[in-house]
């Protein structure tokens, strides 16, 4: 039964690792925003140290109770595999927090990038000589403790950066999921670090936490994705709607979708393969059709009609 489970939980840590890494990467290349690349990123070096650090530790741990007889050699090897796996970790969360950070609306400075790596690349220095000595003496415990103390780290960094989302509500991204992006950041990062203080000697808790650990890595890039597709269905519903009551035509609706987003005419003919003329041509049927005078008022127009900028 423990087995069983134990193989279930694989398999859905790997399907959750590639929901969200595909997501991740979906996002990344249709919205070419910096937090875009700091989240896709950040799902890879999370669920890199899942694997890495996590299941390899219970494999061996299977290795030792089931195959290898010498339990000193076994552990060594056993050891070695949370402490090589924390500067994944490291990075991942430092790409947590640029993820919040450019959500919100700012620029993570250069002098907090050295002193988080300065903080902890010392910590890694002295869990590196804590293991060396201590790690033979009570094996249980020092698993027990590094495990416990990651799981409440992560808990508090993604805390932190859910309060920092809340504060700064500017992007568009939060203003369409102020609620649903912070709960899917959180509430699975609470659930794991829960399981892991309850006992995370106990398969059952154990279970618990890979399920919510990998659940976070998924659910993220997944809102955020799904979200996005939404309102870009909904404004693109509502610019054809738009076309559709001042009779715009294709190729003048294409003329205000660049002249929305602020391109010259020379940009706009470049960008349609058409001449400067056509464009101006064009640009004065759009304003008898919709009753502007200008480019300024055009784009206002289509704003306030659709609600944001024509897709």
């Amino acid at each position: 039964m423990q087995n069983a489970l134990f193989i279930f939980c694989f398999i859905t840590s790997v399907g959750l690792s590639v929901f969200g890494l595909m997501t991740a990467y979906r996002l990344k290349n249709k919205e070419n925003q910096p937090y875009a690349s700091s989240l896709f990123y950040y799902v890879i070096f999370l669920v890199a140290f899942g694997f890495y650090s996590i299941w390899s530790y219970l494999g061996f741990q299977f290795l030792l109770n089931h195959v290898i007889q010498s339990h000193d050699t076994l552990l060594n090897i056993v050891g070695i595999f949370p402490f090589m796996g924390f500067p994944l970790i490291i990075v991942g969360w430092y790409l947590f927090i640029q993820f919040c950070v450019e959500v919100a609306g700012y620029k993570l400075k250069g002098y907090v990038s050295f002193l988080y790596f300065s903080l902890f690349i010392l910590s890694f220095l002295f869990l590196g000589n804590h293991f060396k000595n201590q790690l033979l003496q009570n094996e249980l415990y020092q698993f027990d403790f590094v495990f416990k103390s990651i799981g409440i780290l992560h808990l508090l960094l993604v805390l932190s950066g859910v309060l920092l989302l809340f504060r700064n509500r500017k992007h568009t991204l939060l203003k369409n999921s102020i609620y649903t992006l912070p709960l899917v950041l959180f509430v699975p990062a609470l659930f794991a670090s829960a399981s892991l203080l309850m006992s995370s000697s106990h398969w059952v808790a154990v279970l618990f936490f890979i399920l919510f650990y990998f659940s976070h890595l998924a659910l993220a890039p997944g809102v955020i994705y799904f979200t996005l597709n939404a309102d870009e269905c909904q404004n693109t519903d509502t610019f054809t709607q738009f076309c559709s009551k001042y009779e715009i035509s294709k190729r003048e609706a294409e003329i205000i979708q660049e002249i929305c987003l602020g391109k010259t005419n020379q940009a706009i003919a470049d960008q349609l393969f058409i001449t400067v003329q056509t464009v101006k041509d064009h640009a004065h049927r759009i304003y008898s059709k919709t009753g502007v005078k200008n480019r300024v008022q055009l784009t206002n127009l289509v704003r306030e009609t659709t609600k944001s900028e024509p897709v």
